[in-house]
């Protein structure tokens, strides 16, 4: 009577798991049905070709909108959502999206939706950004002079400059006195080039100022100017 026993509950094996098995897979999909309970989950079409410029107390989001009539809004989450910006879309079509809005300085990670009418959304997109600030206008210094000469032959004042770091640095920004009434002339000096030629000006008996720009990276839509130096 064992063996026969044992025989009939190993038959009833494979219809224990099977009967196991659907249970399982309805308990999975009513979990999944929890989400869908209004029909099936719709998306809008994300932004596409994302680029992201850095800029001063500020940043500038550029990318592509998918042909999706039914993208009428996007909006722009950073600092775990405690920090956003919207956008109505007026034509989603092929669109392209530009857009700059104020950022507080810092390295900043920006989550992107789009949505339509219904607030359905897009899913997310991710991209990160600098913005410049007060922190890192103190962190750039004026190009350093390392001679000046005047060679009254010619009239002419030189200005021999240090060696700065042009991966940000653009250029020095100098003006001096053209003549007694006071007009002045502006000279732009690369950050490339070490030598600057003032004609007409004797530095031993008039003033020069000068200022060096700064671009803190290549996307930077703004540039940065130290405070100008009288010499």
């Amino acid at each position: 009577m064992k063996i026969a026993f044992d025989k009939i509950n190993m038959r009833r094996l494979p219809v224990v798991f099977l009967v196991t098995l659907t249970l399982l897979s309805c308990s999975k999909w009513d979990d999944f049905k929890k989400y869908t309970a209004d029909g099936e989950i719709l998306y809008t079409g994300r932004l596409d070709s994302i680029s992201v410029f850095s800029g001063m107390n500020r940043i500038r989001i550029t990318g592509k909108l998918n042909a999706d009539p039914k993208i009428v809004a996007l909006k722009i989450f950073w600092n775990n959502k405690a920090d956003s910006v919207a956008y109505e879309i007026k034509r989603s079509n092929g669109a392209f999206f530009d857009q700059t809005f104020t950022v507080a300085e810092g390295v900043r990670t920006f989550t992107i939706f789009t949505y339509d009418a219904e607030g359905n959304s897009s899913v997310p997109v991710t991209v990160t950004g600098v913005s410049y600030g007060d922190s890192y206008r103190r962190t750039i210094n004026n190009r350093l002079i390392s001679s000046i000469t005047y060679v009254a032959a010619t009239d002419s004042t030189t200005i021999n400059w240090d060696a700065i770091d042009v991966k940000t640095a653009l250029h020095t920004e100098l003006k001096y006195p053209k003549n007694p009434d006071g007009d002045s002339v502006t000279v732009i000096t690369s950050a490339t080039n070490a030598r600057t030629g003032l004609k007409g000006f004797n530095y031993q008996t008039s003033k020069f100022t000068y200022r060096t720009i700064y671009r803190p990276d290549s996307t930077s839509i703004d540039t940065f100017a130290t405070q100008y130096i009288v010499r």
